[in-house]
């Protein structure tokens, strides 16, 4: 017990700025402090937030992305975006067998690791969406968990648009804004160690006036990123491999094989190449 008195101290230190702590019953969340009233009434009711989206009106589901809906905000969010995602935390890989949707509680939660991240990443001027709420919810010596943020507008992930734009301009478009992206997070000092293609959102642009090469790019599930004091250029190499896989993994709407030399070329190229 006193092992977890002190890790929940570290935790409530560790809050970043405008969010509160919000326990209600079986479940606990960090809340954006605008969202809070919100959040706590959920939570009394004993319901989950992810419960709570799946029954809202105009809940629209996202497809590929598990379990996470789009919902009509219910409160003002770190910049007041008119719709949030709501995303209940699954496990990947063999653990999915084996747990679920459950982890153990030892170390600091997911949605509070995500939200930290998401934090520092925002103020290092990496575009990612604001958290607006995560919650866990005690199931004997686990937890089940959800994320609240505020959704990117006009954005699909990279590989809806890789789908889309298959055998086009907008293919080499996209490929150079998601490298662009990488290139931008290891400048940073963030390294997302799953980067794929469906964690990665572009939001539509055709502005020619934008030639930044990470132009319209943001980075999700921030939830297992490792952030370092400086720039990481061998993290970037090692997200551009990841990403790499996940696009040959995805293919193309044709069926026709992706080399991993094709795809590294195309994210290393700047747009203003194109």
């Amino acid at each position: 017990m006193s092992g977890r008195a002190s890790l929940e101290g570290r935790i409530t230190k560790r809050l970043p700025t405008g969010y509160e702590d919000v326990r209600s019953g079986t479940g606990r969340a960090w809340v954006w402090g605008n969202s809070s009233e919100w959040c706590t009434a959920v939570l009394a009711k004993g319901r989950t937030l992810h419960d709570w989206a799946v029954d809202r009106e105009e809940t629209i589901p996202y497809s590929g992305r598990g379990l996470v809906y789009s919902v009509p905000a219910a409160a003002s969010g770190p910049t007041a975006a008119p719709r949030w995602a709501v995303r209940h935390y699954r496990r990947g890989g063999a653990m999915a067998m084996h747990m679920s949707d459950r982890y153990l509680r030892t170390g600091h939660p997911r949605p509070f690791r995500e939200l930290e991240a998401s934090v520092v990443a925002g103020r290092r001027g990496i575009p990612t969406p604001s958290v607006v709420a995560g919650a866990t919810y005690a199931d004997g010596p686990y937890y089940r968990c959800d994320l609240v943020t505020e959704v990117v507008p006009s954005a699909k992930t990279l590989a809806d648009v890789l789908q889309e734009t298959d055998g086009t301009r907008g293919w080499l478009v996209a490929m150079a804004r998601a490298g662009g992206l990488i290139r931008r997070l290891g400048s940073a000092g963030i390294f997302h160690v799953d980067l794929n293609a469906r964690n990665v959102l572009l939001q539509e642009w055709q502005d020619s006036s934008r030639p930044e090469d990470d132009a319209g790019a943001w980075v999700i599930d921030l939830d297992r990123a490792r952030i370092f004091s400086r720039q990481a250029k061998s993290a970037a190499e090692r997200m551009q491999v990841r990403l790499t896989r996940s696009i040959i993994k995805i293919g193309t709407p044709t069926g026709e094989a992706l080399r991993d030399s094709e795809i590294e070329a195309a994210l290393t190229t700047r747009l203003e190449e194109l």
